[in-house]
């Protein structure tokens, strides 16, 4: 059977789970790998393919976007202000040295009332991110830097990109597996409680598999414009309970005699009929 069509049977066909159980370390491993290739194209390849198609590239985008700014000296100047606030975010800019904001934590009470903050004057950068709070004076950063800087960094920027991209697959894919291990060790759980025989190598490549579904619409939920509250409790629930659909059907038999065949062949040789054995599978 192909990884593709193991990656649909996984979602919904739980009696697949046995013949998943006949596969090599090595397909298991693909699976996951491939797996992770294609959530990785649709959360971060995709999104930067469609921002390079319609901003024309990141030369481009920073002529049309980014204002005319140099920070020397510790000192930050850009040549135009911009206010937005809406809903939980809030992004105000505005280099004029006889406007400068307060500090962070004179400011508490207003950053707490919005999820995201941008705030960059003349002297220092509040960031709040994830109920994280951030403050960054310029007279800290000892280098010099303006918009020419970032034009001429244009070309090595995809360089790094490129770079970045292919960490980050890998921090992903190495966190998937983790993710399985972590479903695995739910699984000794579940199978105690059903009273399914199974290896922990064999809950571990049920997890694997069990992933497919909860990572296809954590991808989709990605694209949301808003935040799931305590979403990933959802998804690794949901991993869970196609475990555990999986192991209800492995505990009934892989097939049913014919009317009136004799089993007495069949109980000789110690055959309980019971069909949750799994050991020898894996």
């Amino acid at each position: 059977m192909n990884i593709f069509k193991e990656m649909v049977l996984s979602i919904y066909s739980y009696k697949s789970y046995r013949s998943f159980l006949n596969n090599k370390k090595f397909k298991v491993f693909g699976f996951g790998v491939v797996l992770m290739m294609i959530y990785f194209l649709i959360t971060m390849v995709l999104p930067f393919a469609d921002f390079m198609f319609t901003s024309g590239g990141i030369g481009r985008a920073i002529v049309e976007y980014v204002p005319d700014f140099e920070l020397k000296n510790g000192v930050l100047w850009v040549d135009d202000t911009f206010l937005y606030d809406y809903g939980d975010t809030y992004v105000e800019i505005d280099t004029d040295p006889d406007y400068v904001f307060y500090s962070a934590g004179e400011m508490w009470d207003f950053l707490s009332d919005y999820r995201d903050v941008i705030m960059i004057d003349s002297e220092k950068l509040i960031l709040k991110n994830n109920g994280q709070v951030q403050e960054v004076y310029f007279d800290d950063i000892y280098f010099d830097f303006s918009r020419d800087e970032l034009m001429r960094w244009v070309p090595y920027t995809y360089l790094i990109i490129g770079i970045f991209m292919v960490v980050a697959f890998i921090w992903m894919t190495a966190w998937f597996f983790v993710g399985a291990l972590f479903v695995a060790l739910i699984g000794i759980i579940v199978k105690s409680c059903m009273k399914c025989n199974l290896t922990f190598g064999q809950l571990y490549l049920m997890g694997v598999y069990s992933r497919t579904l909860p990572l296809l619409i954590k991808a989709v939920v990605s694209f949301l414009p808003f935040h799931i509250p305590f979403f990933y409790v959802i998804n690794f629930g949901l991993s869970v309970l196609i475990l555990g659909l999986a192991m209800q059907k492995l505990k009934e038999p892989e097939s049913q005699p014919p009317a009136g065949f004799s089993s007495g062949a069949g109980s000789s040789m110690g055959n309980t009929g019971n069909g949750n054995d799994f050991s020898r599978m894996y």
